[in-house]
């Protein structure tokens, strides 16, 4: 249903366009009922006739599974807001589902906006609230912050109703506040198992909030969240990243530690990422990394991307190389073309294998750390934790230098000025093989793109820079893991592929309660030479 407004020109007025699609599929569940009659054809007491016969007849009946999403209780989600004002609960739509199925339903939920929020156009992932002064005016998804608010922004809350069959909500619901429109597919609700034969049915409620900015003009801003009805049985069901590697990997690869078995983060394709539905914390799996047997947690979040969800804590050993059988290692320095000169010294190429020994191996106290721009440089932290509440996501892990985390003993050959001229990031890393550091290709920016952290930033933190919440939060897990200058509490630092100087790279900076996920100072000065945590990303 959709509701269309008359512009006002004292107030920006916001139009919620909410469309339901249900989807009901079938399989057949065979009941079968033997109908024995006995037909008797009539014949004489004395004589018995040759036609004399009996029939059996069967019958058997097919049920299918029906789920079905009914509206019972609507408000219309439009609002009348003045400029510079949040507005919250747009709205209530109770969607109750009925289902016979006995593996139960789940919902699930996209920001589908159109070129004119009409269920004819809605392109699904897109997130806007859209102007109708033009693209340049529209309203992003993102979650208000009343202690500091910045741009318009408006987000959803999903809420399970009490009952026979409440629901659980999925992860990203749960905590009962308000979160950012998803522009993947999200599971918003579901029941696991038993047919939900009562007329109560098994219901959810949806209702929206709006912030607008004082500076957001008066005009009409329409949006669309698209809701899909699935069952089990339906065989159209969410793959959690284990099932991804099972269906790909096999579950004889899997490696044993310490009695238990686990897929190696060497393991890791793009297949097997996009295989998987993105699923929060219920899709994580922990991956082992077989240069050192650690283990990390790994998720699939909502950029799209499968991310480590712990900090890395690989140790340098100078006595030791690394190949590209197991380490993100993909170029060498080519003498002819003169490229990748900073994977020069330390590098060897046998066959199809290239080996990196680092010159410096891994100290174990602060006070060794000897800051160099451009020979590697990293710190054992002992494993310990920055919040203990989170176990294994909290754990501190290693701090690298950008040489050391770029995988190189001299990265002086990539500075700005090559970013200038070829736009071009480090090519290797120290993340295990299959995985990459993050990049931050538009530097300047917090906007959805080639930022990594960015991306992130804007779809777990609600695109904000005066908090970090969403970013330390589940799935995400970054954690205020300090550094090798300044402390190692407080504040976090994560460190990408891209450098901006000779002496300065490009970082995810989270200092006390601000987050630049373009960060490149510290402290004033530039920080290739610092000890910063490392995320990697599967390629």
């Amino acid at each position: 249903m959709g509701h269309k407004v008359k512009q006002s020109l004292m107030s920006s007025r916001i139009d919620f366009f909410y469309y339901a699609f249900r989807n009901i599929l079938f399989i057949s569940l065979p009941l079968a009922i033997i109908a024995a009659i006995v037909l008797t054809t009539p014949h004489s007491s004395t004589t018995v006739s040759a036609l004399d016969t009996s029939n059996l007849e069967h019958l058997t009946l097919s049920i299918p599974v029906s789920c079905t999403m009914n509206i019972t209780g609507s408000d219309t989600h439009f609002a009348s807001v003045v400029s510079g004002t949040y507005t919250p609960n747009i709205g209530t739509t109770t969607m109750k589902t009925l289902c016979n199925d006995p593996n139960g339903y789940v919902i699930y939920a996209i920001g589908a906006s159109g070129d004119n929020s009409d269920p004819d156009n809605a392109i699904e992932g897109h997130t806007d609230l859209i102007s109708s002064l033009g693209s340049n005016y529209n309203i992003h998804t993102g979650v208000y912050d009343s202690s500091n608010p910045t741009a318009s922004s408006w987000s959803m809350k999903v809420t399970a109703v009490n009952g026979t069959y409440k629901p659980t909500l999925g992860d990203y619901y749960a905590s009962g506040n308000y979160v950012s429109v998803p522009n993947n597919w999200q599971k918003v609700a579901y029941w696991e198992s038993g047919i939900i034969n009562s007329t109560v049915g098994s219901s959810i409620q949806t209702t929206y909030d709006v912030y607008t900015d004082g500076a957001q003009p008066a005009g009409t801003y329409k949006g669309m969240v698209k809701y899909v009805l699935l069952h089990p049985s339906s065989l159209i069901q969410p793959t959690t990243l284990e099932d991804a590697f099972d269906s790909t990997i096999g579950k004889d690869h899997k490696v044993d530690v310490d009695g238990s078995k686990y897929y190696r983060m060497q393991d890791m394709t793009h297949e097997i990422c996009n295989t998987a539905t993105i699923l929060g914390e219920a899709s994580q799996m922990k991956l082992v990394d077989i240069r050192d047997n650690s283990l990390y947690y790994v998720t699939k979040l909502l950029d799209g991307n499968c991310w480590m969800t712990e900090n890395l804590s690989l140790d340098l050993d100078s006595n030791v190389a690394l190949t590209s059988d197991t380490t993100d290692l993909n170029n060498i320095y080519n003498t002819t073309t003169t490229e990748y000169g900073e994977y020069d010294a330390g590098y060897s190429k046998a066959g199809d294998t290239i080996s990196w020994t680092p010159n410096t191996s891994t100290v174990n106290t602060a006070t060794q750390w000897n800051n160099n721009n451009n020979a590697p440089r990293s710190l054992d932290s002992g494993g310990g934790y920055t919040d203990a509440n989170i176990g294994d996501h909290g754990l501190t892990g290693n701090y690298y230098n950008w040489s050391a985390a770029i995988a190189s003993n001299n990265s002086a050959p990539l500075s700005a000025d090559n970013i200038a001229g070829e736009n071009r990031d480090a090519t290797n890393s120290i993340c295990p093989k299959g995985w990459r550091l993050p990049r931050i290709r538009n530097y300047v920016s917090y906007d959805v793109g080639e930022n990594d952290f960015a991306n992130l930033n804007f779809y777990y933190n609600g695109g904000k820079t005066n908090t970090s919440a969403g970013l330390m939060a589940a799935p995400v897990y970054f954690v205020l893991s300090g550094s090798t200058s300044g402390g190692f509490s407080g504040r976090g630092h994560y460190r990408s592929s891209t450098p901006r100087s000779p002496t300065g790279s490009y970082n995810l900076n989270m200092l006390g309660g601000s987050v630049n996920p373009s960060g490149w100072d510290f402290n004033g000065g530039e920080s290739r030479y610092i000890g910063f945590s490392v995320r990697c990303i599967a390629r």
